[in-house]
C-alpha cells in the first residue's frame, strides 16, 4: 500500500509522542473538581475521571504507563481508598497505556468488547504497520456489548456504547446523579478530531453517536472530554454540528465526481481553520479522512 500525506502525518505525530514519551519526568497530574466527588485528572493523554468516596475509588481511563505511580498517587491525594475500577473508554494507548499497572495494583478494567477484542490480536494500523497484541495484564476483564450499569459510591454510572465512532469501541461514560459525561474521543476540545478508520472509527458513526448522547444530556450536563478543558452541552452541539457540516460537503463532492485527492483544495474547512486549525490535523487532511470514512461506508 502506498502512504497517503494523512499516512507520513502520523507517522510525524507518533514520532512527536514518543518524544514526548521521553520527558514524562516532568508532567504534572492536575486535579480538577468536577462535581461533588467527581473529578477530571489532566496529565500527558487522556483526561482521567475520578470518583471517590466510601467504597473506593474508580477511574474513567489512564493515560500512559510511565505516568501510572504519578496518577496514583494523585488519586490518593483525593482520597487514601483503594482503586477498585477501571474504565477504558477505547483502545487508544493515550487513554489505556496504564492498563497493566492498575490491573497489578488489584484494579478491575471494564470496557466494551471490541476493546479487548483488539488488544488481545495483532493489529494493522493505518498506516499499513504491525501493531502487536497487549500484555495480558492489559486486557479489560469485564468487557459488555452496548450498556453495563456500575452502582458505586452513592453514583449510577451508566456505560454507553453506540455507533462505531471514534473508533468501533467507543463508550460514553454517564455518571446520572451527578449529570456528568465523561465522552473519550467521541468529544475532544482541541480542533478537527481524529477518526480511527483502522480501528473501526467513522465518521458517520461518530455524528449519530453525539446524537444520541446529545439526546441525554440536558443545559447543566458537564461533559468531560476526551483531550481539553470541561466543557457543555452547548460545545459538545457545537463540535457535532461543525462535523455534519464538513460531512455533508465532502460527501456532495464525492456526489458530483469530485476525486478524493481534489477535496482538500474546495475550501470546505476554511470557516473553521482559525480555531481548529491549531490541533495536529488541519483541515486539508481532515477532509481526506472523512472522504476515507465515506467511501468506505459507500462499499459496504
Amino acid at each position: 500500500m502506498k502512504p497517503s500525506l494523512l499516512s507520513f502525518l502520523f507517522l510525524a505525530l507518533a514520532f512527536t509522542t514518543l518524544r514526548a514519551q521521553t520527558n514524562f519526568d516532568t508532567v504534572k497530574i492536575r486535579p480538577v473538581q468536577v462535581a461533588g466527588n467527581l473529578y477530571m485528572l489532566k496529565g500527558s493523554g487522556g483526561n482521567i475521571g475520578v470518583l471517590i468516596g466510601d467504597d473506593g475509588t474508580l477511574m474513567v481511563d489512564d493515560q500512559f504507563a510511565p505516568l501510572s505511580n504519578k496518577i496514583n498517587g494523585a488519586i490518593k491525594t483525593l482520597s487514601p481508598g483503594d482503586i477498585k475500577f477501571l474504565i477504558n473508554t477505547h483502545v487508544h494507548g493515550d487513554h489505556s497505556g496504564g492498563n497493566e499497572n492498575f490491573k497489578r495494583m488489584g484494579v478491575t478494567i471494564v470496557a466494551q468488547d471490541q476493546v479487548r477484542e483488539r488488544m488481545s490480536k495483532e493489529q494493522v494500523n493505518r498506516m499499513n504497520m504491525k501493531v502487536p497484541p497487549r500484555e495480558k495484564d492489559a486486557l479489560p476483564v469485564v468487557t459488555f456489548a452496548d450498556k453495563l450499569n456500575i452502582h458505586f459510591n452513592d453514583e449510577d454510572i451508566e456505560l454507553v456504547h453506540f455507533d462505531p465512532a471514534h473508533t468501533d469501541g467507543d463508550v460514553a461514560v454517564h455518571f446520572k446523579k451527578a449529570n456528568v459525561y465523561h465522552m473519550g474521543d467521541m468529544f475532544v476540545t482541541y480542533g478537527y478530531p481524529f477518526i480511527d478508520i483502522s480501528s473501526g472509527g467513522s465518521i458517520n458513526g461518530i455524528i449519530s453517536s453525539l446524537d444520541k448522547v446529545l439526546g441525554m444530556m440536558d443545559d447543566q450536563s458537564k461533559v468531560i472530554p476526551g483531550h481539553g478543558e470541561l466543557s457543555t452541552k452547548a460545545d459538545v452541539k457545537k463540535f457535532r454540528d461543525r462535523l455534519a457540516d464538513i460531512r455533508d460537503q465532502v460527501a456532495a463532492a464525492l456526489k458530483k465526481g469530485k476525486k478524493k485527492e481534489d477535496i482538500p483544495g474546495l475550501g470546505i474547512t476554511d470557516k473553521y481553520e482559525e480555531e481548529w486549525g491549531k490541533g495536529f490535523l488541519k483541515g486539508k487532511d481532515f477532509v481526506l479522512m472523512i472522504a476515507d470514512s465515506l467511501k468506505m461506508a459507500s462499499a459496504k
